[in-house]
């Protein structure tokens, strides 16, 4: 069984999964019903799903309400099939009026991050495309603007969509209208294309043609998939690309180049999505681990060696902890840098000053400039600048000021002054500048802590 984890208990081997997750560099996302929920869509198999619905309301007429999706049953007579159009006419309404979630918006920053191999979805809302990525539709012409190649396309809906109706008998579509205000054609109105065949043969005195019904392009239990061919090379294509990564010989360099199957929200009890997350599972395990996240328990013995972690609880929260990671990465980074600015050897102003800027060294602080000025000197290292308040630079030799053209370099580190005289040597801007920048990198490493603190 694989490893199992709540999401709601603070456990650091669960902190360091998310964190392994976080750090990742590839993604491909497997969704099921369940991140539609908080969008105002039921899922299907709950005790307050679609075909609990479907059963308390026509329960004399279906023996289960998954039999309303069932396509060998449904299409037996037109009183079940009517039942269904007005069903699907329904969801197609609340998906209309719904909007993207926590976990496609998720999925939508792994797409802004350049880290989203391919996300594969069960749900026909089309709530992905409202989230902002290329969803790959065949019912879309290569002529059309809205065409999306299946090579660049984000978002893969295995059991087709809701924005499409299709005929039963010849196969042309329709795009299926939001609103029923502005609905020129709906579900289970007769063919527009089988119609005008019809009325042809009729005006030439043949005989008329059957005419088919619109319904909406979706694959239904028992009964083939139309684009079956297509989808099976997009996955082939995916578990080539995920088995390519080579396997590093650094344990953290293979941490980084980590690649991550992440299943969201789905029972696994439909056989085409069960096999769709073997596959990518074990496309290459050395460097691919696969997380499950879902309200309730599915992964059993039968998943082992397939699914490494299996996480109890709400997909918004896991999604959001993940994101957690993400915002604080940015933050430490730019805490390091500001403290190793902070800390790191400054120089003290070089060139002309005036005299009061001249006077902040004391006489015993100049003369030990001086002195280390003339030791550099003579081991051939950097010469020392010392300014006199005028215009000129002046170089010291034999205890005489002598006129030179050249600015000499006056060795500056800390290390080479003492406490007091680096105290001393710098101006009241520089001083200035290292207390606040120390002070910036204590905040960033605070917040930095509190946000690892509240992750973990």
């Amino acid at each position: 069984m694989p490893e199992t984890y709540k999401l709601q208990c603070k456990s650091p081997a669960l902190s360091a999964i998310i964190k392994q997750v976080a750090s990742a560099k590839r993604f491909v996302v497997v969704t099921g019903a369940g991140i539609s929920v908080n969008c105002g869509i039921p899922d299907f198999r709950s005790s307050e799903g679609i075909f609990k619905q479907i059963q308390s309301a026509h329960g004399g007429l279906l023996s289960s309400g998954r039999d309303l999706f069932d396509a060998s049953v449904v299409f037996r007579s037109a009183t079940t099939a009517d039942i269904f159009y007005r069903w699907m006419t329904h969801l197609r309404h609340k998906c209309a009026d719904a909007q993207p979630g926590v976990v496609h918006r998720f999925i939508r920053q792994l797409a802004d991050r350049g880290a989203l191999l391919r996300s594969y979805t069960q749900n026909i809302d089309g709530l992905e495309r409202k989230a902002g990525l290329a969803v790959w539709d065949p019912y879309n012409s290569k002529d059309s603007e809205t065409h999306v190649p299946w090579q660049a396309a984000q978002s893969i809906p295995l059991h087709g969509t809701m924005d499409h109706l299709t005929c039963q008998l010849c196969s042309s579509s329709r795009h299926f209208p939001e609103s029923p205000d502005h609905a020129a054609i709906v579900a289970g109105d007769d063919c527009p294309d089988c119609k005008s065949r019809s009325m042809v043969r009729e005006a030439d005195g043949r005989r008329s043609l059957p005419t088919g019904r619109m319904r909406p392009a979706v694959v239904l239990y028992e009964e083939p998939h139309p684009h079956c061919e297509a989808i099976a090379k997009i996955i082939t294509h995916d578990m080539r690309v995920l088995g390519s990564r080579r396997t590093c010989s650094g344990s953290q360099q293979q941490k980084r180049n980590v690649n991550v199957v992440m299943v969201f929200g789905t029972t696994l009890k439909v056989p085409g999505c069960r096999q769709l997350v073997k596959k990518l599972a074990t496309a290459s395990p050395s460097t691919t681990i696969t997380v499950f996240v879902n309200n309730e328990p599915v992964c059993g013995k039968s998943w082992d060696g397939i699914v490494d972690y299996q996480v109890i609880g709400d997909v918004d929260e896991w999604c959001t902890r993940v994101q957690r990671h993400w915002n604080i990465q940015p933050k430490i980074t730019q805490w390091a840098k500001t403290r190793k600015r902070a800390h790191s050897p400054r120089s003290l102003p070089c060139g002309n000053t005036n005299g009061k800027e001249n006077a902040m060294l004391s006489k015993e602080d100049n003369k030990a400039v001086l002195a280390t000025g003339k030791k550099r000197r003579h081991n051939d290292t950097d010469n020392a600048v010392v300014t006199n308040g005028n215009d000129n630079n002046s170089r010291i030799k034999g205890g005489k000021r002598q006129r030179t053209s050249t600015p000499l370099a006056v060795p500056l580190t800390l290390p080479s002054l003492s406490a007091a005289t680096a105290s001393s040597a710098f101006d009241a801007p520089v001083r200035r500048s290292l207390r606040i920048a120390e002070r910036e990198s204590m905040v960033l490493y605070r917040q930095a802590q509190h946000q690892i603190s509240i992750c973990t």
